[in-house]
């Protein structure tokens, strides 16, 4: 088994619960010196709960694993541990002023290009490996018709 999937779970898990802090210094006490450091609460916020999510989500592909007895290859897996960190990573440096200079905006940059793309790889190989035909194809149609109302939305109609 990716026992990996394990630890990094574990590891996104210990941030969710650290960003609590700045959470609540910026939410309830309002502290000048957090409000400083993360001038968007909102994705301080957003970043908190990704963390967690990605750590269920980590989790929950260990118990496909194990409850199909295989683990799942490496280029599956990479990529999974790869977003499980940099997807709520972004939404983290959203919340501050980095993203507007320096390293810190490469970076941000690169990762906002990669990681998006590294999860929904993951997520849909392994669909194709676990999940039978049958609900491959209704996860085919509700695709599709997802895209053809999005094309087809208009937006608000102007009088």
């Amino acid at each position: 088994m990716n026992i990996q999937l394990l630890q990094w779970g574990l590891l996104s898990f210990m941030i969710g619960l650290v960003l609590s802090l700045p959470l609540a210094a910026v939410h309830y006490q309002n502290s000048p010196s957090w409000t400083s450091i993360f001038t968007n609460p909102r994705k301080l916020k957003s970043a908190h709960l990704d963390f967690f999510t990605q750590a269920f989500a980590a989790a929950f592909v260990y118990v496909l694993e194990f409850a199909s007895g295989t683990p799942f290859p490496a280029y599956v897996a990479i990529p999974l541990l790869f977003g499980t960190i940099c997807n709520p990573l972004l939404l983290l440096i959203e919340a501050t002023p980095l993203t507007r200079s320096g390293f810190a905006a490469i970076l941000y940059k690169s990762l906002r290009a990669t990681s998006p793309l590294a999860l929904l790889f993951a997520w849909f190989a392994i669909a194709w490996m676990v999940l039978p035909a049958s609900l491959l194809l209704f996860l085919a149609l509700l695709t599709v018709i997802g895209v053809l109302i999005l094309f087809g939305y208009k937006g608000p109609r102007k009088e």
